[in-house]
């Protein structure tokens, strides 16, 4: 009975400490359906300066504000209305809780113009390329540019204007806003072949000297056969650079002439069989047939610099390299400098080819 009476006492105890906790309660957060709002200003900004946004639950009640009147307004419905430059926040609050609203108030300056970085691609199967665009003025507002593709199984273009080459044929692809529109003109081409070098030549060949002349820096025309070995398609003759008498050095170069204008994908060049000597690399220029005035002066040609390619000189066979721009041409030359030097003074080709597209 004694133990009895305790456990009343403390059970009475327990019971009056609950009395003196807060009963618990469940507060409802307010919902609104943007948290964060750009609006502009200005002669051209419209109805951008104003939106309407909703809270809920549905008939409660709530208060809202803005943290700065000077940038954005709020009335008691949720409508904001932009008034000035700046960064701020509106608050709306319900009896139990409150979310903050970001807004961002801008000059609204619109797009007069743009232009694109090509107008031209041509790509193989599953290249990407990517077109940049330049916004006039470069500080406007709104340059949501919509792209789209003539025909999306050659080409496929994305909302970044990276455009991907699918399959063979050709597509427009439109660059718009609003009425103003830029294209560019895509090719898939068939894989490229190798040009026949029946109508190639070496300009100002001298088969009586080895001096150099306007198409090439000097020749050794008793060892490996002189320049033309480098288009005979024999890749057991070769060009080697003047080493008896008065003897060359780096630079060499040598100019082809492909009898006509051609789309160029890539190049090949391959060394003196067995030897490892020679260059380690290369630069390729191109002309088109309209660059080249006066046909007795290549110095004077309009010649387009087409980049570096490495050249492994301890590897026999073939080596081939595209050419990225894939540019038109009838006169490739290749210069071989100072740079690309191998293990002794001289370079030496025993065969260069040339990959074109074909309509």
């Amino acid at each position: 009975m004694k133990h009895f009476k305790y456990l009343t006492i403390v059970m009475l105890a327990i019971m009056a400490g609950c009395n003196n906790f807060d009963p618990f309660v469940v507060t409802e957060k307010p919902y609104v359906n943007q948290t964060s709002v750009k609006l502009y200003i200005g002669e051209h900004a419209g109805d951008r300066n104003t939106i309407q946004l909703i809270s809920s639950p549905i008939g409660k009640s709530y208060l809202w504000t803005s943290q700065d009147p000077s940038v954005v307004t709020v009335n008691q419905s949720g409508l904001l209305t932009a008034v000035g430059e700046g960064i701020t926040t509106v608050t709306v609050a319900s009896a139990d809780d409150q979310i903050i609203i970001d807004v961002n108030v801008r000059e609204y300056i619109p797009l007069t113009g743009f232009t694109l970085s090509t107008y031209s691609v041509i790509g193989f199967w599953q290249n990407t390329t990517y077109v940049f665009v330049t916004y006039i003025p470069d500080n406007a507002t709104d340059v949501a540019i919509e792209w789209s593709s003539s025909d999306r199984s050659v080409a496929e273009v994305y909302s970044n204007g990276l455009i991907k080459t699918l399959e063979e044929g050709r597509a427009t692809v439109t660059a718009k806003y609003g009425d103003i529109e830029q294209s560019v003109d895509v090719w898939v081409p068939a894989p490229p072949v190798k040009m026949s070098k029946s109508g190639w030549s070496i300009p100002g060949y001298d088969p009586n000297s080895d001096d150099g002349t306007i198409g090439y820096s000097s020749q050794q025309r008793n060892d490996g056969g002189g320049v033309p070995s480098i288009i005979d398609e024999d890749i057991n003759t070769y060009w080697h650079a003047r080493w008896s008498g008065s003897a060359s050095n780096y630079p060499h170069w040598f100019i082809i002439d492909l009898g006509e204008e051609v789309t160029i994908a890539q190049v090949g060049m391959a060394r003196r069989t067995g030897d490892g000597r020679g260059q380690k690399g290369y630069q390729v220029f191109t002309c088109r047939e309209e660059g080249a005035v006066d046909l007795t002066d290549p110095d004077t040609w309009d010649w387009q610099d087409q980049g570096d390619i490495p050249f492994d000189s301890g590897k026999d066979g073939i080596q081939i390299q595209p050419l990225s721009n894939f540019p038109m041409a009838r006169y490739i030359k290749v210069f071989i400098d100072d740079k690309y030097r191998g293990s002794n003074n001289f370079a030496m080709v025993g065969d260069f080819s040339v990959y074109i597209f074909k309509d």
